[in-house]
């Protein structure tokens, strides 16, 4: 199940809430309130997951080669 779904899943769930009267899926509020939390933390932690997966993404593709940093700079040392 990729983000999306979940993001799909969770938006309908949160419908069910909205509109509890109308459904009778669930038998009651306390386990619709459960089943949102979960799904709520799955997309934090998948997001939190993707954030760093850029941002170490980000530090390596900015990380100067040794190399490159001493090339140049050969009259400081």
């Amino acid at each position: 199940m990729n983000y999306k779904n979940y993001n799909y899943f969770y938006k309908s769930l949160k419908g069910l809430i909205l509109y509890k009267n109308s459904y009778t899926t669930f038998s009651s509020f306390l386990k619709i309130i459960i089943t949102i939390s979960s799904v709520y933390i799955l997309l934090r932690d998948k997001t939190i997951s993707r954030t760093k997966k850029n941002n170490i993404k980000v530090i390596k593709k900015n990380l100067a080669p040794k190399s490159k940093v001493f090339k140049d700079n050969f009259e400081y040392f």
